[in-house]
């Protein structure tokens, strides 16, 4: 299906986005303590490089967390029921999750080109590069709950890659 293969190309990027922002996250508050506990002179920039690569790593965790069914979320309710009623309710959710995806790129939008201009105050970078992450996110999830409203039940977990057998039911 070439859908479940871009978007596993998306998963992929995305997910070594944020190892890689995490990690220039941990870089940066390792030095803020060591230059504020043994050099004895804390840095300008370190707090806010962390906060925009922590921004930027927790809105895409959250669209990774949904195309690979990790994501917080209530199974009792479809679980209940049997699957001719748990898995089109599941779907709706899915769907339900796209419609908020889409809001949030929307607003996000709107919101970057509202900070435009503006910058930080320690390293001076475009204040709409923080914000991006909003609309990014959103589209992503859009596209990563879209993915899982659309494939067959059999497959919602764990996805499996766009090469490997069906799963067998879950249920």
């Amino acid at each position: 299906m070439p859908l479940r293969r871009v978007t596993a190309g998306l998963a992929a990027s995305t997910r070594v986005a944020i190892i890689s922002l995490a990690g220039v996250m941990l870089a940066a508050l390792s030095l803020q303590v060591f230059s504020r506990f043994v050099l004895g002179r804390a840095l300008a920039w370190s707090e806010e490089l962390a906060l925009g690569c922590f921004t930027w790593c927790t809105l895409l965790s959250i669209a990774l967390g949904v195309r690979e069914a990790i994501h917080v979320r209530m199974d009792t309710l479809a679980d209940t029921f049997s699957p001719a009623v748990g898995v089109p309710l599941t779907r709706a959710i899915y769907c339900a999750i796209a419609a908020f995806g889409s809001l949030l790129a929307w607003v996000g939008v709107r919101y970057v080109l509202d900070a435009w201009g503006t910058t930080s105050a320690a390293i001076g970078y475009p204040i709409a590069w923080l914000y991006a992450a909003a609309p990014v996110c959103g589209l992503l999830l859009t596209v990563f709950a879209l993915e899982r409203a659309l494939i067959p039940a059999a497959n919602w977990l764990p996805l499996a890659p766009p090469d490997a057998a069906p799963l067998p039911p879950t249920r």
